[in-house]
């Protein structure tokens, strides 16, 4: 029987990226009958009642890089108090102190390439890359969980002695289609897209448009519908496009109602909505740029993040032609409990 587990994120809730994937593993854990703590800043949502929730205050200081190293200290004081004696688990999903195991969810600082080396001299960012270097290599790390072969590429070219830790890919998952259900598209002539993702500048929202307009020009029955971005977001030229309609965030896509996901990403770790598409049997268009790429799904077209408008239009058309619209399933979040309980937690020497 493993030890307790400790997971220590930011927000803890089924609410974006990082926060579906912790609330999926930490309830997934509990579900196996394992004891689980999670610590965080804010609580989203209600969590199972075998859950053990501690709530700590981030710091007032400010900058934020600065309450971020108030913070960590305050939960290692936190965990040392709590569990003095006890032999449990670490696991780090954000920047913090004596942590066994950390899952990294994105790129390093380093890989960012809007940072030049005058950005590197400010304190903010030498502060962040010094708590980054200790999240990676410090004593108590035994195993770095990197969300795709993408992140631990990046992760192990900026960081070379990673190869004295464990590394171990953890591919967020998805809930296999229960009531899967295909579109009716009998007597139709209209073409559907669909983009997904808050954060539109990296997640390639104004390429997607321009791919929708281009493939207007021979397909005039062609719209494209917007989630997880409110139209006052973005530019004008943007949100008044023919065919483009802001559907703002919402908990569930009606995928059911469309063709093809266009996800030309310039810098997406994981993409989860890549799995969610396939999975409701939605073709998918994305960059290269793209870590879901690993799953190597079918009904879907790669194409470079800077290819011409003629390249992605050909991708998408050869996507049209296909007829299958079955649901894919690659990795579940059941995979990913299973992941950690067989094979990173059970290899972890833990002393408290």
């Amino acid at each position: 029987m493993l030890p307790r587990i400790v997971q220590i994120v930011k927000r803890f809730g089924p609410v974006g990226g990082m926060e579906s994937y912790v609330w999926r593993l930490t309830h997934g854990l509990s579900d196996r009958g394992l004891l689980v703590s999670v610590i965080c800043e804010q609580m989203l949502s209600e969590a199972s009642p075998n859950i053990d929730v501690i709530q700590i205050e981030k710091s007032p200081e400010k900058p934020r890089w600065k309450s971020m190293l108030l913070y960590r200290e305050r939960v290692d004081a936190f965990l040392k108090e709590r569990f003095q004696g006890q032999k449990i688990i670490i696991h780090s999903h954000e920047r913090s102190l004596s942590h066994h195991v950390t899952t990294f969810h994105g790129p390093p600082i380093n890989a960012n390439e809007n940072l030049n080396w005058i950005h590197k001299l400010t304190p903010r960012i030498r502060g962040w890359m010094k708590m980054e270097r200790h999240e990676l290599l410090s004593p108590s790390v035994q195993c770095v969980v990197p969300v795709s072969s993408k992140v631990q590429d990046a992760l192990t070219y900026e960081y070379p002695d990673l190869k004295s830790k464990q590394l171990q890919l953890g591919w967020p998952g998805v809930e296999p289609v229960s009531d899967f259900k295909t579109q009716d598209d009998s007597g139709r002539v209209s073409l559907r897209f669909v983009f997904v993702g808050k954060e539109w500048r990296r997640k390639g929202l104004r390429r997607a448009i321009d791919i929708a307009e281009a493939f207007r020009v021979s397909n005039p029955n062609v719209s494209l519908d917007v989630f997880g971005v409110d139209p006052s977001d973005v530019p004008k030229n943007l949100s008044k496009k023919t065919g483009v309609r802001f559907k703002g965030w919402s908990s569930e896509i009606p995928w059911a109602n469309y063709d093809v996901l266009i996800h030309p990403a310039e810098n997406e770790p994981f993409g989860m909505v890549i799995a969610e598409a396939r999975s409701h049997g939605v073709a998918v268009l994305m960059s290269d740029r793209v870590g879901a790429a690993d799953l190597a799904f079918s009904n879907v077209r790669i194409v470079p993040v800077d290819a011409p408008l003629s390249e992605w239009e050909s991708a998408l058309q050869r996507l049209l032609a296909s007829p299958d619209r079955s649901s894919e399933v690659k990795w579940t979040w059941n995979e990913l409990v299973d992941l950690h309980c067989q094979t990173i937690y059970a290899q972890l020497k833990v002393e408290m």
